[in-house]
């Protein structure tokens, strides 16, 4: 039996009154995101009423909120219920977060240090033990550890590249000069990890934001060991230095605009 199509609206119609093309919405069909009211069965020429228009409005909407095809299916086929996408979006939001604070620390002029409290994310790694004291050492310990990594087909995080070290030194108010024991940490994605990977939790820790080149370094490691003491933290763990903006982030990059971060995990 043939619908009555006069209240319906053909695919050209549907199409220009949510600011789309005709293909768009027959895209939208074959991913299973939008059936049609009617579709005529001699001609296939397609209908849409107006809960067709509403829904692909707000197909469109997730779209732009960049949701897949299969979390916009969830929402729909659970009745609506939007706490799963709510969940998506925070995480986005937060990952968003952390990359507006990221470079507002590359936007920073250098040379400059600043210290706060805060929490440090878990991340998941890869690692090598190394020994060694200057710069140079552990650059060429961690350049090799990363290529190591990229033949051995890791996937590899976006976070940046770290080192932790085995030292006390600056708590005492000096730099020693006696090479000492660190590891060089290649952050992998959690999901796709090798076996060998370690993932270091969330932790509070002091951190030391350092923007110059390499030359300053040794006093952001004095500014770590006379916070510490000024503010009666108890050290939980070794310290470790972020290369948020470093040689390896690349070759054009001015040295000046280096950007590391000290932090030692602390008692909560």
């Amino acid at each position: 039996m043939e619908k009555d199509t006069k209240k319906l609206f053909q695919i050209t119609e549907a199409a220009h009154a949510c600011g789309l093309s005709r293909s768009t919405l027959m895209r939208l069909e074959e991913k299973g995101l939008l059936t049609p009211a009617y579709i005529a069965p001699e001609s296939g020429r397609r209908y849409y009423d107006n809960y067709n228009i509403a829904r692909i409005l707000q197909i469109e909407k997730f779209k732009a909120m960049r949701l897949d095809t299969e979390e916009i299916t969830t929402y729909f086929t659970h009745g609506g219920e939007a706490a799963e996408l709510l969940t998506v979006l925070e995480n986005r939001l937060h990952d968003l977060q952390r990359s507006v604070e990221e470079m507002r620390l590359r936007a920073m002029e250098p040379p400059s240090i600043s210290v706060q409290l805060m929490r440090l994310p878990a991340v998941t790694c890869c690692m090598r033990w190394c020994v060694g004291l200057t710069t140079q050492d552990r650059y060429h310990d961690m350049y090799d550890f990363y290529s190591a990594c990229v033949r051995k087909g890791y996937v590899l995080s976006d976070e940046p590249l770290f080192a932790i070290y085995d030292r006390q030194d600056y708590l005492d108010g000096v730099i020693g000069d006696t090479p000492y024991p660190y590891a060089v940490c290649v952050p992998v994605r959690p999901e796709k990890a090798p076996a060998d990977a370690v993932t270091l939790p969330e932790c509070r820790v002091l951190s030391v934001l350092y923007r110059g080149d390499y030359a300053g370094v040794d006093e952001a490691w004095l500014t770590l060991g006379r916070e510490v003491k000024a503010r009666g933290l108890k050290p939980a763990g070794l310290p470790r230095i972020l290369g948020i903006v470093a040689a390896y982030t690349g070759r054009e990059i001015d040295t000046q605009r280096y950007c590391s971060r000290l932090v030692l995990p602390v008692e909560e």
